[in-house]
């Protein structure tokens, strides 16, 4: 019995995580269309939950596979379920706090967590990697976000802009599917328990409801907290930062943070046309959060890990 329990664990796991994620996320792909009023939070929340799950169904299939195991190799699926159920919790308390992150590096380091409770052999270089990537990802998106208000963005019309905003929140949702929909369902592959794109789909499903039933905090928080003040240029500017430093990282075959790229994109936009148009406070708190949420993974990873073998055997 005791395999199917642990099977049975594994598919909850990767379902909770999949829902937390979606929750989350909801902020970084719409937050400035509804923040500067492009859409209503229903629409963006609608739209956010239909292109995630597209995303995760067609676009997947090339990660999916093989993210659980390129940093722990040698992982168990006890282990792997202790670190997704961990990350669905530090994640689920961002998303109570509205404090936006990474789930990608909370995953990372709560995998880690399980490997130094199971002393299982670690991918430095795939360590490494998470790390560059994960400073590299805000910094480009806040340089690159002032850039573009420098460089005049802001002054193109406002239907330009607003169709931009649509289409670039759209694109970043689509994104949310593809390019993280893996870390909750990519155990599920390697085990055999479904197939890539059934494995994307249900993901997608569970991100799907995320979004519809939890995602406004952290819409809001994107929205109207990082800056008040927030007009549909300004949005334009942070969502294409978003999307350049995206595609760029994803296009080297790297991973970035939706969440931090934007809070970079609406910060160097934000300074590109005054400092006064941020809330610095807001802003603070969520780079502090970036900095203590994967530690707080990997922490409570192992202590699940220790909890989990005790139970299991």
């Amino acid at each position: 019995m005791g395999p199917y329990v642990v099977t049975l664990l594994l598919v909850v796991a990767s379902a909770l995580f999949a829902w937390s994620m979606g929750s989350h996320y909801t902020g970084a792909v719409m937050g400035t269309a509804y923040g500067s009023g492009v859409l209503s939070m229903r629409r963006a929340q609608g739209l956010a939950a239909l292109f995630a799950l597209a995303g995760s169904y067609l676009a997947s299939h090339r990660v999916i596979i093989t993210y659980a195991s390129t940093l722990v190799p040698r992982a168990i699926p006890l282990d792997i379920a202790a670190a997704q159920l961990s990350a669905s919790l530090v994640t689920m308390m961002s998303t109570y706090f509205r404090l936006p992150t990474s789930t990608i590096q909370i995953y990372t380091f709560s995998l880690l967590g399980a490997a130094w409770v199971a002393k299982l052999p670690i991918e430095g270089a795939g360590v490494g990697h998470v790390v560059v990537f994960w400073a590299a990802g805000p910094l480009l998106a806040t340089l690159v976000g002032y850039l573009l208000g420098r460089a005049g963005l802001p002054r193109l019309s406002e239907r330009v802009v607003t169709g931009f905003v649509l289409i670039a929140s759209v694109y970043s949702a689509f994104t949310l599917g593809s390019n993280d929909v893996s870390n909750a369902a990519s155990s599920l592959v390697a085990l055999r328990l479904l197939p890539v794109r059934m494995a994307g789909l249900y993901g997608g499903l569970f991100m799907l409801v995320g979004i519809l039933t939890w995602g406004r905090p952290l819409l809001r928080r994107v929205g109207r907290d990082i800056i008040p003040s927030l007009n549909v240029p300004l949005a334009a500017s942070a969502q294409l930062a978003q999307a350049i430093v995206m595609t760029g990282i994803n296009a080297a075959g790297y991973n970035a943070s939706l969440n931090q790229t934007i809070v970079g994109g609406l910060t160097g936009s934000g300074l590109a046309t005054g400092a006064n148009r941020l809330n610095w406070p807001v802003v603070r708190s969520i780079i502090l959060n970036w900095t203590w949420s994967p530690v707080l993974g990997l922490l409570a990873s192992a202590v699940m890990t220790v909890a989990l073998r005790a139970l299991f055997g």
